[in-house]
């Protein structure tokens, strides 16, 4: 049986676990960019195996991965699972994401989560660096749980309201600051094409889903969260194994 894999990521962690994943899975697997699909207005998902790989944000799905998921249908049957790759917590990811299913005629099968180093609360230098080494081992044991076909019911979790990053918005005071000299890599990096280049300056627009790519792939470290003072300009981070290449061809349509 052939395995869709469906991944956001901005700085790499569900991307570098979508691809191993994918040599850790039994049988044929094929991975795929949620950004790249954005402006499909109707998706064919036509896996009996369907993976979704994105992190979470404030217990919930970030808005992209939310916007693609309305838009899919699924073969009868198919067996569904989330890995979610989160610093702090899993949040209300199951309820949420089976209740988005089931508007698609769909369940959740099982849901997992992958702890990472953070890219928007800190992590500590030793916590990064452990969860870093036991991504791959980590990452077999869920491979297993998935080829065993194991399934939970989601569908009797407690109701929960909609999250902070339900819908877009730049909540978080996202600027860039006179150090910004027009380059255009936040523009290109952002998965809901939000950034303009306006004489020379990226302008961040409301349709934001906080995911902090323009953040952290700033090469002037011109971009900051001026509503977040504790992180306001945290350190950057990106996954070691992950390219600023691999994040803008990510959005590559289909």
């Amino acid at each position: 049986m052939k395995t869709g894999l469906y991944y956001f990521s901005a700085t790499g962690n569900s991307l570098t676990s979508a691809k191993i994943l994918k040599e850790q899975l039994n049988g044929d697997c094929e991975i795929i960019s949620i950004p790249s699909l954005k402006k499909q207005p109707e998706i064919a998902v036509k896996y009996q195996c369907v993976g979704f790989v994105f992190p979470i944000y404030y217990g919930d799905m970030p808005n992209l991965v939310r916007l693609v998921i309305s838009k899919m249908t699924f073969e009868k049957g198919a067996y569904i699972f989330l890995v979610a790759t989160y610093r702090g917590h899993l949040g209300d990811i199951a309820k949420r994401l089976d209740d988005l299913l089931r508007q698609r005629n769909a369940s959740l099968s099982l849901n997992l989560g992958l702890s990472m180093p953070g890219n928007s609360y800190l992590s500590t230098e030793e916590q990064m660096k452990e969860t870093l080494a036991n991504q791959v081992s980590n990452l077999k044991i869920i491979a297993q749980k998935i080829d065993q076909g194991i399934k939970e019911d989601y569908s009797s979790l407690p109701e929960v309201a909609p999250s902070a990053v339900f819908k877009a918005s730049n909540m978080r005071g996202i600027k860039a600051d006179e150090n910004c000299i027009g380059c255009g890599i936040c523009a290109r990096v952002c998965p809901m094409d939000n950034i303009k280049i306006v004489d020379k300056k990226a302008v961040i627009g409301d349709n934001c889903i906080t995911c902090l790519a323009c953040f952290h792939w700033c090469p002037q470290e011109a971009i900051y969260m001026s509503k977040e003072k504790d992180i306001e300009r945290r350190f950057k981070y990106h996954h070691p194994d992950v390219t600023l290449k691999d994040i803008i061809d990510a959005k590559k349509s289909k």
